[in-house]
């Protein structure tokens, strides 16, 4: 005995399929995942340079995740000055560069503080944002947010999608003291 199915089923099943194609295309297969990793200096990751770089404030790039932050613009590469400046965060093992207005305060001041007015952060920036360093550093990097499928094991958090944060670790400044 064969079993006919009506054309309002076969309708019935194809606007359902129509309907959850868009959000089967959307997901992000687990199993298998590429993240092609490109470094930002165009260089090998952990290749030793000397560079040139000015202090930018994260809050001029008018960009949530920079609030709050300061980051290097890369303007000379060795011995290339740059066409289209490399805007990049930063750590600094010389503890000569401070990434946000709280360690600006215990670099400048040499203590910590609880908080900062608007006045002092001002004051703060005047004296840093801006300026000009000779540095010897190299790319590195770190996976930064949960990827696909982590709220399966933990629970759900406000947090940025998955993805590769890119910065330069400063092991040395050339720059000479005025």
């Amino acid at each position: 005995m064969k079993s006919k199915l009506s054309y309002k089923s076969i309708f019935a099943i194809l606007i359902i399929l129509l309907s959850i194609l868009p959000i089967i295309s959307r997901a992000q297969d687990t199993l298998i995942t590429n993240y092609p990793l490109k470094e930002e200096l165009k260089h090998p990751y952990g290749t030793i340079m000397k560079m040139k770089v000015e202090i930018i404030n994260g809050n001029s790039l008018k960009m949530k995740y920079y609030l709050g932050k300061y980051l290097f613009k890369i303007i000379k590469l060795n011995d290339e000055i740059l066409e289209k400046p490399i805007i990049i965060e930063f750590r600094d093992e010389t503890e000569r560069f401070s990434r946000n207005d709280f360690e600006l305060y215990e670099h400048l001041y040499g203590k910590n503080t609880g908080s900062l007015s608007s006045g002092k952060i001002e004051e703060m920036q005047a004296n840093y944002v801006g300026k000009v360093f000779n540095i010897v550093a190299y790319e590195s990097g770190e996976f930064n947010g949960d990827p696909d499928g982590y709220s399966n094991y933990q629970p759900i958090r406000q947090n940025i999608g998955f993805n590769f944060i890119h910065y330069v670790i400063v092991i040395a400044d050339l720059t000479e003291e005025n």
